[in-house]
């Protein structure tokens, strides 16, 4: 096994001429330069050869983003440098927080590609902080929003209300908020509120191994750092009275407890149920929503947002490749479309487990098929939103008109056509929306751009 000090740059690029000038400037310097030229051959890799750089070169938007992800996913210490003309990029590095991450134009003048080196090599970044680093993986209107509430918040010392279905990744969006702050060094404290007894806080592991039995050890624990109340909806009325007093009086009372042990403990909770019914219907405590929803972050369900289905399964596939040291490879695009097609009722915890199966099985084939099979006897393959249903996506009289010829039926041609009929209409949107700018418009597809142009011949868009 190679050191962990060593000098190894690793570079990814695609342009033979760029890739020679990469290593032949690298190795100058006094570098151990090993290039690639694609994502895949390159991440099979990146384990043996340890290298404390990676160089980024001319990739598209989508697979820059894919493969930056995967980095970061794999050793978030791990120092990334991104030659690049595109803003975007440089966005998404913000947005998501990525520390260790540097963007520059392309250029032959090898002092900028250097001076980028020693300001990365300069970050000092810490290893231990990001045990737990968050990836709120998403590109869709819905989740750029929310990623741009938590740079905003995430110094706050407001309450913060997180709100959705379950598997949403509330927990994550909590995670985001506590890395990315200023409380970033101090204690995550989780407490599950669901089943706890009339002590509030019981007996409860947390997430860091260690068990606390009084409200006093939590708080003295979380001290300068982010407690996350997962289920609020399920607390207590006994737990919902101490919290509210907390929150009031910002310090720690109660029977045992010194008056004068104030503590700096930002309270971030969670809900899977509608807060403000519980509250009409009087099961939850109107004050105490008012204190916990100072900030409030509502998550979608991935129904709501099936352009972020093909980013979550590549995401999740390059995740467990790593785990299981299998091969890096693409879910094939055919797997893609049956996966966009289905409303995921456990949402991004239920994509996550289907993928993880997928990588782990040796019949991949299998797999799809037994996923296609089990949803289309629970009739879960199809959209269920309501405005893309009258919207035209699902065409009743088509329907109708197949079932006129019984022996016609055919399950996988109706859902090929239909596959086909949303792929063509949603393109068609995002090319007029676009003002007919095609590298725009793959992006907001978030396909590539050699897709797209594909796709656009295939379907006679004109």
């Amino acid at each position: 096994m190679i050191s962990k000090n060593n000098n190894n740059v690793v570079i990814l690029e695609t342009n033979p001429a760029q890739r020679d000038y990469l290593r032949s400037i690298c190795s100058q310097w006094g570098y151990t330069p090993i290039s690639f030229d694609k994502e895949a051959i390159c991440l099979d890799n990146l384990s043996l050869l340890n290298p404390f750089l990676v160089i980024s070169g001319s990739l598209s938007l989508d697979r820059t983003f894919r493969f930056v992800n995967t980095l970061k996913m794999r050793n978030n210490d791990l120092r990334i440098l991104i030659l690049s003309n595109e803003h975007e990029i440089k966005q998404f590095i913000i947005i998501n927080g990525f520390e260790g991450v540097a963007v520059i134009q392309p250029s032959n003048e090898p002092h900028d590609i250097k001076r980028a080196i020693a300001r990365i090599q300069n970050s000092g970044m810490k290893r231990e902080i990001y045990q737990y680093y968050p990836f709120i993986v998403g590109n869709s209107p819905a989740m750029v929003k929310i990623k741009r509430i938590i740079s905003e918040i995430r110094d706050s010392k407001d309450s913060i209300l997180i709100q959705g279905e379950p598997g949403t990744g509330k927990e994550m969006v909590a995670r985001a908020i506590h890395y990315l702050s200023n409380r970033k060094n101090n204690p995550f404290v989780k407490v599950k509120v669901a089943g706890l007894s009339t002590d509030w806080f019981g007996y409860k592991e947390n997430d860091i191994g260690r068990a606390h039995q009084n409200k006093k050890e939590i708080f003295e624990l979380a001290n300068t750092g982010t407690i996350f109340l997962d289920r609020i909806e399920k607390a207590s009325d006994s737990f919902q009275s101490k919290m509210l007093q907390i929150l009031d009086e910002k310090s720690i009372l109660g029977s045992g407890i010194e008056a004068n042990g104030n503590v700096d403990v930002r309270i971030v909770a969670s809900a899977r149920e509608n807060l403000n019914m519980l509250v009409k219907e009087k099961k939850f405590r109107k004050d105490l929503f008012y204190r916990l929803n100072v900030i409030n972050i509502k998550i979608p369900p991935l129904k709501h947002r099936i352009e972020d289905i093909p980013l979550l399964t590549d995401f999740f596939n390059d995740k467990f490749c790593g785990e299981f040291g299998r091969c890096y490879g693409d879910v094939p695009q055919k797997t893609k479309d049956i996966f966009a097609g289905y409303h995921w009722p456990g949402n991004v915890r239920e994509i996550k487990n289907v993928i993880k199966n997928l990588v782990f099985s040796d019949d991949k084939d299998n797999v799809v098929q037994k996923f296609v099979n089990n949803n289309q006897k629970h009739e879960s393959l199809c959209f269920t939103d309501d405005k893309r249903a009258s919207s035209g996506l699902l065409d009743i009289s088509n329907i109708k008109r197949t079932l006129k010829d019984l022996n016609k039926i055919s399950l996988k041609d109706i859902q090929k056509e239909f596959i086909i009929k949303t792929e063509k209409k949603l393109m068609r949107e995002a090319l007029v929306k676009t003002n007919w700018n095609r590298k725009k418009a793959s992006i907001l597809l978030d396909i590539s751009y050699k897709s797209l142009l594909n796709k656009i011949k295939a379907y006679n868009l004109t």
